[in-house]
């Protein structure tokens, strides 16, 4: 089940990058080709932007690909080691539990608003947080749960 999630996260990044990119060189070209601006294709890039990084964010925590800085870890033992980076987990743990939970908030809240030049709901942006949020941190919780914390 959690290969699915995977896949279907780094689809949805995927094909959001994708249309992303298309859309800025579009914009571009329009802009400065042209001297044409669509009102909306700012808005269009960024809430892509935000689906991009979030759906591409779980993915990498599943793969633990996400960036760390080890210099300082690299001088403890390895048993302090292993002890400090599963207090970083767990700590990493808790802040995705709190931000998907926040993001829920989020979107209950902002349900009625609306997108300044689309017009879309801004539940349709802000629903990438507890989704990207969540499935971090149930690949984060599965990594822990089957011992393949980071080393």
């Amino acid at each position: 089940m959690l290969e699915r999630i995977e896949r279907s996260l780094a689809f949805i990044a995927s094909a959001c990058l994708a249309v992303l990119a298309v859309g800025v060189f579009a914009q571009v070209v329009l802009r400065y080709g042209f001297s044409i601006t669509p009102v909306w294709s700012e808005e269009a890039c960024r809430i892509l932007l935000v689906w991009t990084v979030l759906c591409g964010a779980a993915v990498s925590v599943r793969g633990n690909q996400h960036i760390r800085v080890e210099f300082l870890a690299d001088l403890l033992p390895p048993r302090l080691r292993r002890a400090w980076f599963l207090l970083i987990d767990l700590a990493t743990l808790l802040f995705f539990l709190v931000m998907a939970g926040a993001g829920v908030e989020a979107v209950k809240f902002n349900d009625a608003m609306r997108t300044v030049a689309l017009q879309w709901p801004m539940s349709w942006l802000l629903v990438a947080v507890p989704v990207g949020f969540a499935a971090a941190a149930l690949f984060l919780a599965e990594r822990l749960w089957r011992g393949k914390g980071r080393t």
